[in-house]
């Protein structure tokens, strides 16, 4: 190792002591015969020799069949912390920098990475064997985990898109047969979608999808160059409107919610792994948006209560964690790894379905346009995106909350679970209480297990004004209903939030009363909805 600085004194260098390597920490310790001067520049030089294993994690190496002949590739997989495997760097999600990549390689591959190759020549070795170097533009400033490398033999599709290139390359095999074309023909529409509805450009010249036979990840979201299991990108010709087709619509979707918008990750990401939400539960949020954009006619927006919000309302019961951990404890007993998950990516989602569902998308657009803006190419938490919404709430008179948005939003998103709303009709209460299942024991937080609830609900099929439960109970008296069988009242309306709803016997059996002689009188999510949670409590 050697540090050479500072740069403003040529020559000058100070002498390194001595590297010892802390393999719990996962970090090299550099011990210096000098002192480093404040606000100086200095180069750092290590010599480094990494494994190149076949685990699918880090720089890796996968083995496949095309065409009938085995074949093999290298790849990266940095998310969360697999940059240090493959070369010496600060590896933390908040330490952003300029890369200047250059691959060697067999003259029979071709790299990518990041950024467009500048420069691709041939040199020979000690031995004579020849190799080609290509050589890479200097990056944008991101973050280590993004970082990207593919060293393959396959072919690919391409297509421009608002000046920027879009390719897909897969196997030689699935692109002569048009494998990957519909995932070609949707990018583009989808990338262009998510830059009009956020007014925020692209900021990369091209945009790589590669699809490998083998990846441990249904995608990831490397900047300007994707990487996804093939499944995810290949669709057969011959395959109508299938279920395949909303898959590849999704996962692609979800990719282009980090890259375009690098937006939610790539342009501003979190600044540690304990709001990992903000990356992935807003991906996850306009993944659905993009796809329903492409594929109208699939309804994407539907098929989210019942694949997304359902399903992570019956894990959230059962998992003692809250949306955003602080950092202390992701540092300490936490598993980076056990952060993806669920609870990240569908609670997150779902809960910003919720938020966007109170401001109205209008305001929720318009806030997330001004935060990705402020923050570009930085980090951010949550409270950066809460003073953005806030500051957007305060400049209209249109929608009212009932407290600040930090208040509203940290009662989701700080503490574990969910609520359950008990309602009563004859004297218009609901009351709220953590949802617990037979399976876990109560909680004990800060936050004494009570949420800012916004309530969608109707009354003998009309809609009515959004209301909110900021305490444990509450009377509404426009929910206190007549003698009358054909007076009744629905909770959360096409699961609007986050929360299960626990009806009394009377208005359950008028519920089922309307619902038996006209199926169609309340929403088809809402049924649903009553269905798994009468299941559910």
């Amino acid at each position: 190792a050697a540090v050479r600085g500072p740069l403003s004194e040529p020559g000058a260098a100070v002498e390194v002591a001595g590297l010892r390597q802390d393999e719990a920490g996962e970090v090299a310790v550099l011990e210096l015969r000098g002192r480093l001067r404040a606000g100086c520049r200095y180069v750092l030089q290590l010599g480094f020799q990494g494994r190149l294993e076949e685990d699918l994690d880090g720089l890796f190496l996968t083995r496949y069949t095309d065409r009938g002949q085995s074949s093999m590739l290298i790849a990266s997989q940095m998310e969360p912390t697999y940059a240090r495997r493959v070369y010496p760097c600060f590896d933390e999600p908040a330490m952003k920098a300029t890369f200047n990549i250059r691959i060697i390689h067999d003259p029979s591959y071709v790299a990518l990475s990041n950024m467009p190759a500048i420069d691709v020549c041939e040199v020979k070795d000690e031995n004579g064997s020849l190799w080609t170097v290509t050589t890479f533009n200097t990056s944008l400033k991101m973050s280590t985990y993004l970082t990207a490398f593919v060293i393959c033999d396959f072919d690919y599709v391409t297509r421009t898109e608002r000046g920027n290139e879009i390719r897909i390359w897969a196997r030689k095999e699935a692109i002569k047969n048009g494998y990957v074309d519909y995932a070609l023909n949707i990018t583009g529409p989808i990338f262009s979608f998510l830059e009009d509805i956020l007014n925020v450009s692209y900021p990369l010249p091209k945009t790589d999808l590669v699809a490998l036979p083998d990846f441990g990840a249904g995608g990831m979201e490397n900047w300007g160059l994707m990487i996804f299991q093939e499944a995810s990108l290949i669709n057969l010709p011959s395959d109508e409107f299938t279920s395949r087709k909303a898959m590849i619509a999704l996962i692609v979707s979800h990719e282009l919610g980090h890259q375009a918008c690098e937006w939610f990750g790539n342009l501003v990401t979190m600044n540690w792994w304990n709001d990992l939400w903000l990356n992935e539960g807003l991906a996850s949020y306009f993944e659905y948006l993009g796809a329903t954009f492409v594929e109208p006619k699939l309804s994407l927006d539907k098929i989210f209560y019942a694949h997304v919000l359902q399903p992570v309302l019956r894990e959230d019961s059962e998992i003692a964690r809250s949306l955003s951990e602080s950092e202390d404890k992701i540092k300490g007993s936490f598993s980076l790894m056990s952060l993806f998950d669920n609870i990240t990516y569908s609670k997150g989602a779902s809960i910003t379905w919720m938020l966007s569902g109170f401001l109205t998308e209008k305001l929720f657009i318009r806030a997330l346009t001004s935060y990705l803006k402020e923050f570009s190419f930085s980090n951010a938490n949550q409270d950066d995106l809460w003073m953005h919404i806030q500051m957007v709430v305060d400049a209209q008179d249109e929608v009212q909350l009932p407290a600040p948005v930090k208040q509203i939003m940290d009662s989701w998103t700080c503490q574990n679970g969910f609520p359950v709303l008990t309602l009563n009709l004859t004297s218009g209460t609901i009351r709220q209480e953590q949802f617990f299942n037979k399976n876990n024991r109560k909680s004990t937080d800060s936050y004494n297990n009570t949420w800012i609830i916004p309530i969608s609900w109707m009354r003998n099929g009309s809609s009515q004004p959004l209301t909110w439960l900021d305490k444990s109970s509450k009377m509404f008296p426009e929910m206190q209903v007549s003698e009358s069988d054909y007076d009744w009242i629905l909770l959360n309306v096409n699961l609007s939030g986050y929360y299960r709803v626990n009806y009394d016997q009377l208005n359950l059996k008028r519920l089922a009363h309307l619902l038996e002689n006209d199926p169609k009188a309340i929403p088809a999510v809402s049924r649903f909805q009553l269905i798994d949670d009468v299941f559910a409590l």
